[in-house]
């Protein structure tokens, strides 16, 4: 059986940045095995580049460390609830806070992957770090506190 993306086990997942849901998305895919970092790989396409066109943007690089993060938060709390992600009751994350560092530039030719881990569980979600990096570098760093919100704020009821 293939390994199923975490984003593609959270119901209703609309975002820009990771959801299966969102056709003009970037559709970020995460992996994790419950244990030790999650991971995702992200092959940027020609609109994805900053000013200069051989980087990729920012803003896409601040997206896909905040989507790669939340989901990996997502699955942490069905993982300490022994439980498979996405069965219910149903749990969702948002981001509370993001601090990125951007330490050197993405280019836009090399596949970006990313590796967060779970930092410390808070009383309301989890602080999360991520690293994205290109040809074995790091290009940059975020903090991420994530939060649990409840189902209503998902515009489901």
């Amino acid at each position: 059986m293939t390994e199923r993306a975490l984003q593609e086990q959270i119901p209703h997942n609309h975002c820009f940045g990771c959801g299966p849901a969102n056709d003009g998305g970037l559709h970020l895919k995460s992996y994790w095995s419950g244990a030790g970092p999650s991971r995702a790989r992200f092959s940027p396409e020609p609109h994805h580049c900053a000013g200069p066109t051989h980087f990729v943007n920012g803003g896409i690089i601040a997206t896909l460390i905040d989507c790669h993060a939340v989901c990996t938060a997502t699955a942490a709390a069905y993982t300490s609830e022994h439980r498979p992600i996405g069965s219910s009751p149903r749990l969702y994350f948002a981001t509370a806070s993001l601090d990125v560092r951007y330490l050197r530039p993405a280019p836009m030719d090399a596949e970006l992957e990313l590796e967060a881990e779970l930092s410390r569980q808070t009383q309301n979600g989890y602080s999360v770090f991520c690293r994205l990096s290109a040809n074995g570098k790091v290009c940059a760093e975020g903090k991420l506190e994530a939060v649990r919100v409840p189902e209503a704020w998902m515009g489901l009821d």
